[in-house]
């Protein structure tokens, strides 16, 4: 059922689209200040609180949901609170004046993992959330209208998520009353002459409360097979209204049953360790020291300088999950990265071998010292960084504001008993644009038998992670996106004819996501990045471009002497090219020798500095620059003429075309 936009209703959420939520007089254009604005806004925030507080108290206690559904979004204001909490927010309203505000605040308040769509435009056959709202919403469809849109939106709830309703129940105006809003509603000629009796405007549409039986809801709810539900209640002087809370049951394909109830590894009630007790009663001295007690109690350190291939089955999974982090955190040559909770060191030495600036941070001396060890037994081969060992006290990192390009987390984070802390020394330390990357474990991890013993027997924090939680304090130290990575840790195997049907949007595609869900739900992969923009060089491949024009300068080419060519050579990318001396990245100028039937003689034949001294060139920028290249035999020649980033790569492996010129090398003689 589609829900039109309305022309009065429009006219008038353009002029009054705060009033046409709440009908208070300080809500209308003409009283409204920056302050009423602000109210009305943050009484978005504390419903959106109420509304998780609820769910996570009586549904879903660790409820994390990634994506959401607004229906009814009206001027965003709870769809901007809701995606504080979630990575994407499926925002609906009928009326587009009404997204066009809704748009602009988001904006203002630098939220774009928004998605704003008309209803006319949003198709609930095809979407599933984990989240679904309504607020504010039924009470202004008739009762017919509003329960078919309600069963429609109720389809939109995935698999074991929420729903969230609202419904007006119970009013207290007089049958008289109650009657004259009927006719102002069905006959708007009749409200115009009532509208001009009170001083408004006669086209001013009437702004309906209609009551719901909430029998007829709940036999709606039913007959979706849905079980679970609660509701809540509000008062007021005129109107009772519910908020009806739902859950979808968990559809899990009958082959992953066994293997959900493993991966979720819930530990019997009796004598389970409330993570959150543990930290209460715990120091982070107290911590430190534990963590310090391990790796100084160890008689051997083997297994930790093997990491990762200390042993086979855990091989795979670090390797997956390493992967996920290294493609996303676009790691150059000189990068300075922090390893927070760096342990033994086997990840950053992977990163030192990167050509990265590593920084090893740990609350551990000792484990500072394997890592140490690891690096004097395998140094990393070639010329790299020397890397450098901090001690943490937990509190606060030894390093300068803005002193590190990327930070990364792997199955550490969820060790700090004092995340928030964490994550405000990470926006501190980072430059602008720079990434944090996390791989830890999910929203149940503390209550696996895994970390359980873990605690028990170590006194060692298996922190739960609540993506939700992290974002809002995230947002709050100067990140300004999430971006979570969807990937499986186990691969999928299927027969050929299952591969086949996968590749053309068959049903093994849903035994795929399937899959995919089960592993996500006990993983969280994800990167923050901080506000500001970041530069763009040439260590990177990316945003490398270039245009040459070459000649040569004498020709024929005389045995025996030196070729000259002369170039005109212009930065078409987006990078800084760095100075042509630079170890990594350095941009030079540089010829590939073929012969006359295009045979490759010397690739390397020359490079040539593009400036002296060498300096940076910007994006758009023209240098001219001379080449001397080495004496050739007599003989026909094809010069190719290319840029090349040190250690990256030649410009048209990256599809810059070089400039080719023809040489003929004749004998002094001749």
């Amino acid at each position: 059922m589609k829900v039109q936009p309305d022309r009065r209703w429009e006219s008038f959420a353009k002029r009054e689209p705060y009033f046409a939520v709440f009908t208070d007089p300080k809500f209308l254009s003409a009283n409204r200040t920056a302050n009423n604005e602000r109210e009305f806004f943050d009484s978005g925030e504390l419903l959106a609180d109420a509304i998780f507080y609820t769910i996570k108290r009586r549904l879903v206690h660790d409820y994390a949901p990634q994506s959401i559904l607004e229906y009814g979004c009206g001027p965003g204001r709870l769809a901007i609170p809701f995606a504080r909490r979630a990575v994407s927010i499926t925002a609906v309203d009928r009326s587009p004046a009404m997204l066009a505000v809704a748009r602009r605040e988001a904006a203002k308040q630098s939220i774009t993992n928004i998605h704003f769509t008309t209803a006319s435009a949003f198709d609930p056959a095809h979407r599933r959330f984990d989240l679904v709202n309504a607020y504010l919403l039924f009470q202004r469809l008739p009762p017919t209208q509003g329960l078919a849109l309600f069963r429609e939106i109720l389809g939109c709830i995935g698999s074991g998520g929420i729903g969230a309703f609202h419904f007006l129940y119970r009013g207290s105006a007089s049958p008289l009353v109650g009657m004259t809003r009927a006719v102002r509603e069905r006959l708007p000629a009749v409200n115009g002459i009532l509208n001009r009796m009170r001083g408004k405007a006669a086209d001013e549409p009437f702004i309906p409360s209609h009551t719901y039986d909430l029998d007829d809801v709940f036999r709606i709810v039913a007959e979706a097979g849905i079980e679970t539900s609660h509701v809540t209640f509000q008062y007021d002087e005129e109107m009772t209204s519910a908020i009806v809370f739902v859950q979808a049951p968990l559809s899990v394909p009958a082959s992953d049953e066994a293997e959900t109830a493993m991966q979720a590894g819930e530990p019997a009630a009796e004598g389970v360790i409330d993570v959150r007790d543990l930290i209460a009663h715990t120091s982070i001295d107290e911590l430190n020291r534990t963590a310090e007690e391990y790796f100084a109690s160890l008689k051997e350190w083997e297994h930790h300088l093997a990491k990762p291939f200390s042993k086979a089955d855990e091989t795979p999974p670090i390797l997956i999950a390493l992967a996920t982090l290294l493609q996303g955190l676009r790691l150059t040559p000189g990068t300075t990265v922090l390893e927070f909770g760096a342990g033994t060191g086997w990840l950053s030495r992977f990163l030192t071998q990167l050509g990265c600036r590593v920084i090893l941070l740990d609350v551990s001396p000792t484990a500072l010292r394997i890592a140490r060890e690891l690096y004097e037994k395998q140094p990393p081969i070639g010329e790299r960084p020397e890397p450098r060992f901090i001690p943490f006290d937990g509190r606060h990192i030894d390093l300068p504001d803005g002193s590190v390009e990327r930070i990364i987390c792997f199955d550490a984070f969820h060790h700090a008993p004092n995340p928030d802390d964490v994550l405000r020394e990470f926006g501190r330390v980072l430059t602008p644009g720079g990434i944090a990357a996390f791989a830890e474990p999910g929203p149940r991890h503390s209550r696996t038998p895994q970390s359980q013993f873990e605690m028990r027997t170590y006194g060692v924090v298996e922190n739960d992670v609540d993506i939700h939680a992290i974002w809002r304090t995230a947002w709050s130290c100067g990140f300004r996106d999430l971006k979570l990575v969807v990937f499986n840790g186990s691969p999928f195997h299927v027969s050929l004819d299952d591969y086949e049907d996968l590749l053309t949007g068959g049903s093994t595609n849903a035994k795929w996501v399937a899959s995919t869900r089960t592993f996500l739900r006990n993983v969280r992969s994800f990167f923050l990045y901080k506000e500001g923009s970041e530069r763009i060089d040439s260590r990177s491949a990316s945003g490398l471009a270039c245009e040459i024009a070459a000649a040569l300068i004498t020709s024929p080419a005389i045995e025996g002497q030196t070729i000259i060519v002369e170039a005109t050579v212009t930065n078409r990318g987006t990078a800084i090219w760095l100075p042509s001396n630079a170890t990594s990245g350095g941009v030079a100028i540089g010829a590939h020798l073929h012969d006359a039937a295009g045979k490759l003689v010397t690739f390397d034949l020359h490079w040539e500095r593009l400036t002296d001294p060498p300096r940076e060139i910007a994006p758009g920028e023209t240098v001219r620059v001379r080449m001397s290249l080495p004496a050739q035999p007599a003989g026909r020649y094809l010069l190719e003429i290319d840029c090349v980033s040190a250690g990256v790569s030649w410009f048209a492996q990256l599809g810059s075309q070089p400039a080719r010129l023809a040489v003929d090398v004749v004998r002094a003689d001749v």
